[in-house]
């Protein structure tokens, strides 16, 4: 009898999820032991568990996680340090020369080979004070400047299609000048060490984007540890990659780097894109299966890009010009982020970023850059006036407004 007894308290713990709203079809009053006589039967309350509606648990979980794993944000001082004074800000205005607004592409790569000391020293002698630079590692550990992964575009006739499985001295002596449009003023340019172009960039007080081009281990722990090599770099340099995953490995270990979100749309599917063509030059474009999980990769992205960018803490989003417009830029703006677009390289390009969006871009070329030394800004802005005007005179521009 008592160890009926037992048995039954032990089964009317167990019976107590029985008997709950998860298993409606189960009678409250069973006996919890059938072989006990009926005076000793004891019979389980019928109890409801709380349950959220499906979805909403899973969201209350990612929006917990995603608050608790965000990133702390980098010293004030250095962001500014870094691109100077927000636009439109009192500071701005007292201080117009601090503030940021051309950043030489790749060491302004249509006019001297990019990525390289030529180009870095060009940009120094044409009075250009921030410049954006890509590096990649190697075999053996060394952070070299590269965008592509391999040498095929610059070098013409080069079989080095991923420098990441070459050494270095396998590589150093290739000249990367060979299909550049001024390569007969540059002659025998070669690849160059990151720590080689920090000591000229620093030296002469230039700031700079690092742009992080890859996702292994030896590129990440390089960065940071060219940082901490480097104090300076804190207040002149600022990490970008399109990758947010990679850029929060690095601002987690550092939190003090002051870091970028690079973006731009179809980054996943194609490699290049703009407004006009739209995604060309597809990375699988032979295997459809592949191209249509990166093409919804892309539009999954479309939509949560700006929420990694918060979830990294960045300091600037970098984004395609063609996409930007200043309904973009005051977005950023409000939270206290600069938004500089990429690459704006024609000179009306250039003025409207300057006269009328008011914030950095990155460009190609120094040449057509507005002398702002030379010319008021107001002036300037009056020539974007009348440019604008202009075009909105033109034929095709009337003959659609007739027909809106």
């Amino acid at each position: 009898m008592a160890m009926c007894v037992t048995r039954m308290e032990w089964l009317a713990l167990g019976a107590t999820w029985k008997y709950s709203s998860i298993f409606p079809g189960i009678s409250p009053n069973a006996p919890a032991c059938r072989n006990a006589p009926s005076l000793t039967i004891i019979h389980i309350p019928k109890r409801s568990l709380f349950v959220l509606p499906f979805g909403l648990d899973v969201g209350l979980v990612g929006v917990s996680a995603y608050f608790l794993t965000k990133l702390k944000k980098p010293d004030a001082h250095n962001v500014a340090s870094i691109f100077g004074p927000m636009p439109g800000t009192r500071e701005s205005e007292q201080y117009p020369e601090k503030v940021v607004k051309c950043i030489a592409h790749r060491g302004a790569g249509l006019d001297a080979p990019e990525n390289t000391m030529e180009a870095f020293k060009y940009c120094v002698e044409h009075n250009c004070s921030f410049v954006e630079l890509d590096v990649r590692s190697s075999k053996d550990g060394k952070l070299v400047l590269l965008h592509d992964q391999g040498l095929e575009r610059l070098a013409g006739n080069s079989t080095i299609h991923n420098v990441h499985i070459m050494d270095w001295d396998s590589i150093k002596d290739i000249d990367i000048g060979a299909t550049h449009p001024n390569r007969q003023k540059f002659k025998e340019v070669h690849l160059c060490l990151l720590d080689v172009a920090l000591d000229y960039l620093l030296e002469n007080k230039v700031k700079m984007i690092i742009d992080v081009k890859g996702d292994d281990k030896v590129l990440i722990d390089g960065i940071l540890r060219t940082f901490e090599s480097k104090p300076l770099m804190y207040k002149y340099a600022a990490v970008t990659c399109f990758n947010p995953f990679v850029l929060y490995q690095i601002r987690k270990k550092d939190p003090q780097i002051v870091g970028a979100i690079s973006y731009r749309p179809y980054a996943f599917s194609a490699r290049d894109y703009d407004a006009e063509n739209g995604p060309s030059n597809p990375r699988y474009g032979d295997n459809l299966a592949i191209h249509g999980l990166l093409r919804c990769a892309d539009s999954l992205y479309s939509s949560l890009w700006r929420w990694t960018a918060r979830w990294c803490n960045v300091s600037a989003v970098l984004v395609h010009k063609d996409i930007v417009s200043p309904v973009e830029v005051q977005y950023w703006r409000t939270l206290g982020i600069r938004c500089a677009g990429w690459c704006v390289n024609r000179p009306l390009e250039k003025l409207y970023w300057r006269g009328v969006l008011k914030a950095p871009y990155l460009a190609k070329t120094l040449l057509g850059e507005p002398d702002m030394r030379e010319e008021p800004e107001d002036e300037m802005y009056e020539r974007v006036d009348d440019v604008v005007d202009k075009i909105l005179e033109s034929e095709p521009a009337r003959r659609m407004s007739s027909e809106n």
